[in-house]
């Protein structure tokens, strides 16, 4: 499964260097002036502060790592977050993802629960917990985290992402009507999306809707012309429809942007023969 894009930060406030000496000088001036538990405040406060500056340079190295493919890196630096902040919302959820990535799903959902008891509106949580179920192959649970999601959010990119994973798990539980439905509104949210109607596609062709199948491969193919994919499968059913020429090209479509892709070749050379099988057929029997 291609990376998961959705990485969501929490910028945690914390104060610059020069904010911190004043912030000791001023306890100490506090201090000498003998109002000790004044002082005791703003110390706990300055250290809280350079504490979350700490926790946040930890949860951006996690990030980096994260983008990198480096996920126990990732996760060390994740938990040094945790370590310096508690509750650390974002570093819970993070971690998690991480360790989905790795197929730690036990480790992944301990921490996705995390997060919901620190905050149980972080959509965030929700939405990477469904992944992990997804990942993991419990769809029906999978679904209904995407479904709480959805209604944590009204952000158009966020609810596309939610709409179109909920489709592929309904697809996974051959519920079609309700992935159908998923991808409809998935594209209707972000209408330029080639891998939504790669996936809409790949539906229909398994439900034998050939039409609406060559349809959404060939919007796919507008947005991304290096999708071999898309052209490989819309080949089939061109050759399926007997209109070979286009299956021919649609092959060699996809074997020049995979030059290894094995099926495409073979299928290109097969439809080659299709107008001589009949020949040979005749000229064997004699």
């Amino acid at each position: 499964m291609k990376k998961l894009l959705i990485v969501f930060l929490l910028l945690m406030p914390f104060a610059s260097q020069a904010e911190q000496v004043d912030c000791n000088d001023r306890a100490n001036e506090i201090r000498m002036s003998d109002r000790l538990d004044e002082a005791i405040d703003v110390l706990s406060a300055c250290l809280s502060e350079e504490l979350s500056r700490v926790a946040r340079t930890y949860l951006l190295l996690g990030l980096t790592y994260y983008d990198s493919g480096e996920q126990r890196n990732a996760i060390a630096n994740y938990s040094k977050a945790i370590e310096f902040a508690p509750g650390y919302v974002t570093a819970y959820a993070n971690r998690g993802l991480s360790y989905s990535m790795k197929g730690d799903y036990e480790e992944a959902l301990a921490d996705f629960d995390k997060a919901i008891e620190l905050d149980p509106a972080y959509m965030q949580a929700y939405y990477f917990r469904a992944f992990a179920h997804q990942r993991g192959g419990n769809y029906r649970r999978a679904i209904e985290d995407f479904s709480t999601a959805l209604t944590m959010t009204d952000e158009t990119n966020e609810m596309a992402s939610i709409y179109y994973s909920r489709g592929r798990a309904n697809k996974e539980l051959k519920r079609f009507a309700d992935a159908y439905s998923d991808y409809g509104q998935a594209i209707s949210l972000k209408p330029n999306e080639a891998d939504y109607y790669y996936s809409r596609a790949l539906l229909h062709h398994e439900r034998k809707d050939n039409d609406e199948a060559i349809a959404d491969y060939s919007r796919t193919i507008e947005l991304n012309d290096q999708h071999a994919r898309a052209f490989y499968n819309r080949g089939l059913l061109y050759r399926k429809a007997g209109t070979d020429f286009l299956a021919i090209r649609d092959f060699e479509a996809a074997t020049d942007i995979e030059p290894s892709f094995a099926r495409a070749h073979a299928n290109r050379g097969y439809t080659y023969m299709i107008p001589v099988i009949p020949l040979l057929f005749i000229l064997a029997l004699g």
